[in-house]
């Protein structure tokens, strides 16, 4: 039988307990029971069906979100320590892997990741849900931060990657800031899509995001 879960526990991990670097679910301890992945998906599907529906992350409870699954309160706190990590589980299990544009001109491969941020997007219930996130910005910053670290770095390393070629080969001129570059190149496609929850409707926006940043960038403007 599982130790009972402590009180403090609903809002945050209890005192003495390092926080969870990932915001995946934990293994099962050794010589335990094997985790059922079926219970995994409803967890989550019921805490993006909660948080969809317009439930706060103040509201969100693991009670409420263990009641929708249909498990013990004890089954959710198996796997995921508070809801911070839950909610945080719940928005990455919705991201997408990048996809590689390796062998391409730098402007075909800034303009293929800056699209996969509107394939991405083409979900209106990630838009609220990201949405909402950003709402937490101002009282709980670790959140959002944690949620970039988690779900958006891998995307973010391969912009800095392919931007960092752009460098190296002589495209780019000397001394670009890569952090701001990727700022850029994201921002408005992400403003678009989650701020004010319009929808894009072909690769043309990249493109000319794409295309305004390296009128500004490029050591030889390429006409276009």
């Amino acid at each position: 039988m599982p130790p009972p879960v402590p009180p403090e526990a609903e809002g945050a991990a209890p005192a003495g307990l390092r926080p969870v670097s990932t915001p995946t679910a934990r293994p099962p301890g050794r010589g335990g029971r094997r985790r059922d992945p079926a219970a995994d998906r409803s967890i989550l599907e019921s805490t993006l069906g909660l948080l969809g529906e317009g439930c706060s992350f103040s509201a969100l409870s693991m009670d409420l979100v263990a009641q929708r699954a249909g498990v013990a309160r004890a089954t959710v706190y198996r796997r995921w320590r508070n809801k911070e990590e839950l909610v945080l589980a719940a928005l990455s299990s919705l991201d997408v892997p990048v996809t590689p544009s390796d062998g391409l001109p730098l402007r075909d491969r800034l303009v293929d990741l800056v699209d996969q941020i509107r394939h991405r997007g083409q979900d209106t219930n990630l838009h609220r849900l990201l949405a909402g996130l950003l709402g937490e910005a101002v009282h709980r910053p670790q959140l959002v931060q944690r949620y970039e670290d988690s779900a958006v770095a891998a995307r973010r390393d391969a912009m800095r990657q392919v931007l960092r070629d752009g460098l190296d080969s002589g495209e780019l001129r000397p001394g670009l800031d890569v952090d701001q570059a990727i700022e850029l190149l994201t921002g408005p496609m992400l403003a678009r899509l989650i701020l004010r929850q319009r929808p894009v409707e072909s690769v043309a926006f990249a493109q000319a995001i794409v295309d305004t940043f390296l009128d500004g960038t490029r050591t030889h403007p390429t006409p276009r």
